[in-house]
């Protein structure tokens, strides 16, 4: 039984949806082990969500203008099926999964946005991770500054493939 004078910490889900977001992307750019880390972004994207889902924020997994709505079901099932099978035994004890890794890339991207529209602001590690997804996915950039500015980081010699890099880029703007 836990005694009352024990240390403890009271967390809003907020709080703790920043928290498993900055260490899941610090463990995807360390190339660490990518269920962990898929596990830990889905639960933090799903809180992220829940908590903006009443102030009509969504995740780009759902509804998205950018996935032709009789696919939307379809890509969903694909995406939850990994984050089910991370966190559940109840029914499928001895089963076995395909785990499409490049999906976790996408819950880190969708938390972070949803984590920018909950809050209007980010942390060094949704800096990193935004560059990084930009100088690996520059196509999907509107025309404008920032655009410009990642591409004159390709041009400098950026890589998408230098996770040290974007890891220096999380401490410099963790140290301001």
């Amino acid at each position: 039984m836990m005694d009352r004078t024990s240390p403890y910490e009271t967390v809003t889900k907020l709080q703790a949806a920043e928290r498993q977001l900055r260490v899941a992307v610090r463990l995807f750019f360390e190339r660490r082990d990518l269920v962990a880390v898929h596990t830990l972004v889905a639960a933090a994207q799903g809180v992220l969500r829940d908590l903006g889902r009443p102030r009509g924020f969504k995740s780009i997994f759902e509804g998205s203008s950018l996935i032709r709505p009789e696919c939307r079901n379809d890509l969903g099932r694909l995406f939850k099926r990994a984050q089910n099978f991370f966190k559940h035994a109840d029914s499928d004890a001895d089963a076995q999964l395909e785990f499409y890794y490049e999906a976790t890339k996408f819950y880190l991207l969708d938390a972070a946005l949803l984590y920018n529209q909950l809050t209007e602001r980010q942390f060094p590690e949704i800096t990193g991770l935004l560059a990084w997804f930009s100088v690996k996915l520059p196509d999907l950039l509107v025309e404008g500054p920032f655009k410009r500015e990642v591409q004159s980081l390709i041009s400098e010699g950026a890589n998408s493939d230098d996770f040290q890099l974007f890891l220096d880029v999380i401490d410099l703007y963790g140290k301001k």
